[in-house]
Order: C-alpha cells, then structure tokens, then sequence
C-alpha cells in the first residue's frame, strides 16, 4: 500500500531531478495580501458579482504546480466555475495549461479501492479479535500446551475504529477530492479548489523570474492577478 500511495504522489506531483525551482509569488491587490507560513500567500478581488481569493501554497513547481482558486457568488444569477474559468499567462503569451483531470480520476479510483480492500481486511481483524475473545472466556481448555494459559491479548489495545481518515491512502484521496473540478455556483453560494498546472521543459529551462498573470472568470467578469513565476 505503501508503495501505492508513493505512486500516486508521483503522478500527481511528479518532479524532473534538477537543481533549484520555481515558486509561484503574488503581488498585493490594492496594497493588500494575507501571508502565512511555508511561503502560503492569498489575495482578494470584489466585485459586484463575486468575490475571489487567489492563494499560492508555497511549494515547489517543477514539472507541475498548483495554485488554489475560492470563489463567492455575490450576484443573483448562478454562473458555472471550474479549470476553465481559470488561466494561467506568461509575458510571452505562453499559457500554462492546467494537467489532464482524467489521471487524478484514475488515481482517485485506485486508491478508493484500496481503502475499501483495507477497510474490509480491518473488520475481519476485529470480528477474528471478538471470536478470540469469547473463547477464552469459557471454562474449558481444549489446548494443553503451555502457550494456551498465557494471559489473552489486550483486545482495547488491538481492536481499532475501522474509520476512513484512519487507512493510509486517505490523505492522497483527501487531496485528489480538492481539485478543482466543474460546478454551478449559485447566489450566496461558494465553490473553489486546486488547480493543477502543467510547467512546459522550455519554460522550466529558462531558470529565471517571469512575469505571470492569473485570469479567474466569474460569469461575465474577468479578474486579474499579477504574479511571478520566481526561480529559487
């Protein structure tokens, strides 16, 4: 299972093996932006119709980096959002082209039956636990080996919840159900999640600072966020 989930890390968030990378960095809106630790910055736009966080996790893009998109439906009409309404654009024009949702569903699928698999080996530990219990609860020994009066297991200590956060897989499924994925927002309602993008070899190669705008469409309106693809 171990080396499942590693895996699934790897597809998701595959790195080439080179030396030094890219971060994506925002500029205030307005003169202001929230900044938390490990390099986690957000920024805010409002408008008539919706209101949008844009927030940078800090990390490493490599080969693939992500970028996390909330948005509010302030307005009375419901407009759709998901990884379309989401544009990632270099000065030169290059756009970075958000990764395929179709190998997050298949990761998604494998590790959903894995979990289940677990899930069912779990409950047979504990039914196996329960019967073993009531065994050695009787008056009669059927065993004469030494090993059968030793004192019974500490079933408190054994036994476990058999609980989904609890498997191993469950952060990995966890991370792939926060993608952005398409949905209608309606008035008063919100939606958001992360977007995945891909970072082409010749970009990666340039190794330099470049200037990144971050287009988010609510309905009939376009928000800009000036940001850096900043090489460290």
């Amino acid at each position: 299972m171990k080396r499942l989930v590693i895996a699934i890390a790897a597809l998701t968030l595959a790195n080439p093996a080179f030396a030094g990378s890219y971060r994506v960095v925002l500029q205030p809106v307005d003169g202001k932006m929230l900044v938390g630790h490990a390099g986690v910055q957000a920024v805010d736009a409002t408008s008539a119709v919706a209101h949008v966080r844009l927030i940078t996790p800090g990390n490493q893009v490599k080969q693939r980096g992500t970028i996390r998109v909330l948005v509010r439906n302030l307005g009375p009409t419901t407009f759709p959002f998901g990884p379309d309404n989401v544009r990632l654009e270099l000065a030169d024009g290059t756009e970075l082209k958000p990764t395929s949702l179709d190998m997050f569903e298949r990761g998604a699928t494998i590790v959903q039956r894995e979990m289940n698999r677990e899930a069912a080996v779990d409950m047979q530990v504990r039914n196996s636990l329960s019967s073993y219990a009531q065994q050695g609860s009787g008056s009669t020994l059927t065993s004469t080996r030494p090993e059968a009066f030793a004192p019974g297991p500490n079933l408190e200590a054994l036994s476990r919840r058999t609980d989904e956060s609890d498997l191993p897989a469950a952060k990995t499924v966890d991370a792939l159900y926060q993608l952005l994925l398409p949905e209608d927002v309606g008035p008063d309602q919100a939606w958001g999640g992360y977007y995945v993008f891909d970072l082409p070899k010749v970009v990666f190669d340039r190794r330099i600072d470049q200037p990144l705008t971050v287009i988010v469409r609510t309905g009939s309106e376009e928000h800009r966020f000036a940001a850096t693809l900043h090489w460290k």
